[in-house]
């Protein structure tokens, strides 16, 4: 009897033990961060402003001809052995205007993505996202008919946060040493 409640006491340490080292860290629930990257809100490589607040992003990206706005969520983990790499939705909104599509007049676009992907948050700060998508661009040219093209669209980028993304590591010393 006695050898049978210490197998249990064992088994339940054991139990836990494991339960502990599965659990995933908290992260920050709102950052502050930029992105670079080709593709989505960014139609050239330059950097955007991120906003995040539990999981959601409002991705803000000016540029020089262009000007863009995303939104992008995490939906879940992709197991909890990778708690670090999320599966993402995002949907981007990009208004510009191009040169030299037609003579001596500016073409005006629009273009409005619909993305689904992955962030990998590297490090500290940093953080990575791949995500592959619908997008469908519309230009108009004054005195030309305008054209809506839809067609496949990516996101590849890597940004840095201001904050951590998770808490530091707390280092137990044993006072016993």
């Amino acid at each position: 009897m006695i050898k049978r409640n210490i197998f249990t006491l064992i088994l339940l340490f054991l139990t836990l033990v494991s339960f502990g080292q599965s659990d995933t860290p908290s992260r920050k629930i709102v950052n502050i961060g930029t992105f670079i990257g080709i593709g989505g809100a960014s139609i050239s490589p330059i950097p955007t402003l991120d906003l995040r607040y539990r999981g959601t992003t409002l991705r803000i990206a000016p540029g020089y001809k262009y000007n863009g706005l995303g939104i992008t969520q995490e939906l879940f983990p992709l197991s909890k052995s990778f708690y670090n790499v999320y599966w993402l939705a995002s949907a981007y909104y990009v208004q510009g205007t191009q040169e030299n599509v037609h003579p001596n007049v500016t073409t005006d676009y629009t273009s409005i993505s619909g993305l689904v992907g992955l962030k990998y948050y590297m490090g500290t700060r940093f953080f990575s996202e791949l995500q592959l998508g619908i997008e469908n661009r519309k230009k108009t040219t004054p005195g030309y008919d305008a054209t809506t093209k839809t067609s496949p669209y990516f996101e590849f980028g890597i940004g840095i946060n201001l904050f951590r993304n998770y808490p530091k590591k707390t280092v137990v010393i044993n006072a016993d040493e």
